[in-house]
C-alpha cells in the first residue's frame, strides 16, 4: 500500500461499501471466527482510509452498537473530539511504519455516555508485504479508571484532612505558646484576656468568643461581658446576662461545671428562660468553661455559634479547658501584681513592703508554673497507669484459668501415657523433639512467673495511681505509709547499684499511726522531693566515704502539746551522706536556692515542699544535719479534720 492516509476532513457520514475480499480469509476459518465472536475484547479491522470492514460482536456488549451498525463507518467518528486527533495520528503512523501503538481514549456509547478504552494496533499485509489493514484490539477500562480517580480523590481528601489536622495542632501549639508568653511577659489582665478570646475565636472557627465576670453584688446578680472577639457577620452580644434569666445555666456555672450546648433548641437540660434569652441574643450553640481565681472571682469563657447547631468535640473542650487553666494562672498573677502596685502607689514609705510583695509575686508565679507542671505530670501518670491497668487485669485474671487448663491438659497427657504406654513412633519422635519432660516440668513454673510479673505490674500501677492522686476536692483521709511506699516504688531504680556505686540500703521503721486528713498528691510530692535529695546527697558523697549508703524512714505518732493542740504524725527521712553546712542549711527552703549544677535543679523542690507542709497542712518541716554524718528531714503533719 502506498501513499495511503486518513483524512479527518472528509465527510464520513455515509457507510462505505465493504470489500468482501478483505475478509475472505477470516470468514473461511470457522475456528478463528468463533474465537472473534466470543472474545471479550473489542476487535475491529480498519482499511487504509479509516473505514471499518470488520467489528466483533463484543462491540454491542460494551458500546451498544451491533456489528451491522458499525460496518463501513469511519472508525473515528465516535471517538471523543478531544481524543480524536491523537488516535488518527497514531493510525497514520501505524500505516506508515507498520508498528502499532497502545492508546487510551474515550468512545461514545450508544446511550450517549462515554467509555474509556485502551487499545493496541497491528497491521495486516498482502502477499507482497504491503500494509493493507489495521487490526485494533481494545478493552473497556472505564471502571478501572473510575477506581483510580476515586482513589486519587480519596487520597486528596485524606491529604487535605491531614493538612487541616496539622494546621489545627500547629495553631493550638501557637495559641498555648502565645498565652504562656503573655503570662511570662505581661501581668496586664486585659491584654491576656483579649489575646485569649481572639486566639480561641480564630482557632475554633466560631462566630463569637466572650469572657464574662460574674458580679454577685448587683440586683439581681449578673454576668458582665468584659472582652469579646467576633466575625463580621456575627452580632455583638449584649453586655449583661441577669442570673434570674439564666436559671439552669447560671447555677451550673456557679458550681464550676463545663456546659456544652450543641443546640439551644434540642438541649434537654436547658430551661425555657435560658433558652429564650440565648435565642433573643442570637445564639444557637455554646460551650461555656468557668474559671475560679484565688480571690474567688468567677469568670466564664464562652465559645458561641450563631448559625445552627455545633457539636463540640472533645479536643475543643480540652483546648478551652487548657486556655481556662492558663488564664486562671494569669489572673492570679495579675491580681497579685495589681495589689502590690496599689500599695506602692498609696505610700512611698512602703517601698520595702513593695519589694517583698514583688518577691512574693515572683515566688508565687514560679510555684504556680511548677504546680501546673506537676498537675499535668500527675494527670499523665494517672492516664498511663489506667491504660496499663486494663490489659494487665485481663492477663492477671486469666492466668489462674490458664494454669488450670494447662494442668488439665498435662493430666490428660499423663492419663494417655498410662493407658497407652507404648506410643507410636511418630508420637515418640515428637515427644523427644519438643523435650516433653522438660516442658511438663517448666510450663507450670513459667505460668507462676507470669503471675508474679503481672502482680508486680499491678503493684506498680497502683503505686502510680496513688502517687498521682489529684487534690481538687479538698483534704481526704490519707495513709502516710501508702504514700511513702508508692514514692519508694517509683524511686526503686535509683536505690539499685549501678556503675561504681553500690546499692543504697533502705530501712523502714513504720510506727502505729492513724490516717491524716491531707492533700495526698501534695504530700507525695514532698516525699518525692526529700527522698530524691537524699539519694543525690549519697551519690555526691560516694568518693568521700567507704561505708555502705543508707536511707532510713521512721514514722511515729506525737501526742498533742500546748503548741500543737492536736496529735501529729512525724515522718523522719535520714541519709548518711556528707551532711549540709550550716550556711547552706539555713537557705534550704528559700525559693530558687540550689547547690546543684545548672540544668539539674530549679531550687523550687524544697521551697514548694515547705509551702505544702507549713501553709497547706499547718505542719512543720525542718532539717537537721551534721557534716560527715548525714542529714535528717523531719516532717510533722497534724491529723486534722476534713477541709
Amino acid at each position: 500500500m502506498t501513499d495511503a492516509g486518513i483524512d479527518p476532513t472528509v465527510d464520513h457520514g455515509s457507510n462505505m461499501p465493504m470489500d468482501e475480499s478483505d475478509l475472505s480469509a477470516l470468514q473461511s476459518d470457522r475456528l478463528l471466527r468463533s474465537i472473534m465472536e466470543n472474545v471479550a475484547d473489542l476487535i475491529a479491522v480498519i482499511d487504509a482510509r479509516g473505514y471499518r470492514i470488520y467489528n466483533s460482536p463484543s462491540y454491542q456488549r460494551v458500546l451498544g452498537y451491533s456489528s451491522a451498525e458499525l460496518q463501513g463507518t469511519w472508525a473515528y467518528d465516535k471517538i471523543h473530539p478531544d481524543d480524536q486527533a491523537q488516535v488518527v495520528k497514531a493510525a497514520e503512523e501505524t500505516l506508515k511504519t507498520g508498528m502499532g501503538k497502545v492508546l487510551e481514549y474515550r468512545m461514545q456509547h450508544k446511550d450517549g455516555t462515554w467509555r474509556i478504552l485502551q487499545s493496541s494496533g497491528s497491521v495486516m499485509r498482502d502477499e507482497q508485504g504491503n500494509v493493507q489493514n489495521i487490526v485494533i484490539v481494545a478493552h473497556d477500562i472505564s471502571d478501572r479508571k473510575m477506581e483510580q480517580w476515586e482513589r486519587r480523590r480519596a487520597e486528596t481528601e485524606l491529604e487535605r484532612s491531614r493538612q487541616s489536622y496539622k494546621d489545627l495542632v500547629r495553631r493550638e501549639e501557637m495559641l498555648n505558646r502565645r498565652l504562656a508568653s503573655q503570662i511570662r511577659n505581661s501581668l496586664d489582665l486585659n491584654t491576656i484576656i483579649a489575646t485569649a478570646v481572639n486566639e480561641v475565636q480564630d482557632l475554633l472557627l466560631i462566630d463569637l468568643c466572650n469572657f464574662f465576670w460574674y458580679v454577685p453584688d448587683t440586683d439581681p446578680p449578673e454576668f458582665q461581658l468584659v472582652h469579646f472577639a467576633t466575625t463580621e457577620s456575627a452580632r455583638i452580644a449584649d453586655p449583661t446576662y441577669p442570673l434570674t434569666q439564666l436559671t439552669t445555666v447560671g447555677q451550673r456555672l456557679l458550681k464550676q461545671e463545663i456546659i456544652q450546648i450543641q443546640s439551644i433548641y434540642t438541649n434537654l437540660d436547658l430551661d425555657d428562660l435560658s433558652r429564650d434569652l440565648l435565642a433573643e441574643r442570637g445564639f444557637t450553640s455554646q460551650l461555656l468553661v468557668p474559671i475560679k481565681t484565688r480571690s474567688q472571682k468567677l469568670g466564664v469563657i464562652v465559645a458561641a455559634h450563631c448559625r445552627g447547631s455545633r457539636p463540640w468535640i472533645a479536643d475543643e473542650v480540652e483546648l478551652l479547658q487548657a486556655v481556662a487553666n492558663q488564664l486562671a494562672i494569669a489572673i492570679d498573677q495579675a491580681e497579685l501584681f495589681d495589689s502590690v502596685h496599689a500599695n506602692a502607689a498609696a505610700s512611698k514609705a512602703q517601698a520595702l513592703k513593695l519589694k517583698n510583695a514583688l518577691a512574693d509575686l515572683q515566688k508565687t508565679q514560679s510555684q504556680l508554673i511548677q504546680t501546673e507542671k506537676m498537675s499535668s505530670l500527675g494527670q499523665l501518670v494517672a492516664g498511663v497507669a489506667h491504660e496499663i491497668n486494663n490489659p494487665v487485669n485481663f492477663i492477671y485474671g486469666n492466668l489462674n484459668y490458664t494454669n488450670r487448663f494447662v494442668q488439665s491438659l498435662l493430666g490428660l497427657i499423663d492419663l494417655y501415657r498410662q493407658s497407652y504406654p507404648e506410643p507410636t513412633p511418630e508420637i515418640a519422635s515428637f515427644l523427644e523433639e519438643i523435650d516433653f519432660e522438660f516442658l511438663q516440668e517448666d510450663l507450670p513454673k513459667m505460668l507462676t512467673s507470669m503471675k508474679i510479673g503481672a502482680e508486680r505490674i499491678r503493684q506498680i500501677v497502683l503505686s502510680l495511681r496513688n502517687f498521682s492522686r489529684t487534690d481538687q476536692e479538698g483534704r481526704k483521709p490519707f495513709n502516710i505509709h501508702e504514700g511513702l511506699d508508692s514514692t519508694l516504688l517509683i524511686l526503686q531504680n535509683r536505690f539499685k547499684a549501678y556503675g561504681d556505686r553500690p546499692a543504697i540500703n533502705l530501712t523502714k521503721h513504720y510506727g502505729d499511726i492513724p490516717m491524716v486528713y491531707a492533700y495526698a498528691g501534695q504530700l507525695n510530692q514532698v516525699f518525692m522531693n526529700i527522698l530524691s535529695n537524699a539519694i543525690d546527697a549519697i551519690d555526691e558523697g560516694l568518693h568521700h566515704k567507704d561505708m555502705a549508703s543508707e536511707i532510713s524512714i521512721i514514722t511515729e505518732l506525737k501526742q498533742p502539746t500546748v503548741a500543737t493542740q492536736q496529735p501529729t504524725v512525724v515522718i523522719r527521712i535520714a541519709d548518711n551522706g556528707q551532711g549540709i553546712p550550716e550556711n547552706i542549711r539555713q537557705k534550704l527552703f528559700d525559693p530558687f536556692f540550689t547547690t546543684k549544677p545548672v540544668g539539674k535543679g530549679t531550687g523550687l523542690g524544697l521551697s514548694i515542699s515547705y509551702q505544702i507542709v507549713v501553709e497547706k497542712h499547718q505542719g512543720r518541716l525542718e532539717c537537721v544535719s551534721t557534716l560527715g554524718e548525714g542529714t535528717e528531714f523531719r516532717i510533722e503533719i497534724p491529723i486534722g479534720m476534713p477541709a
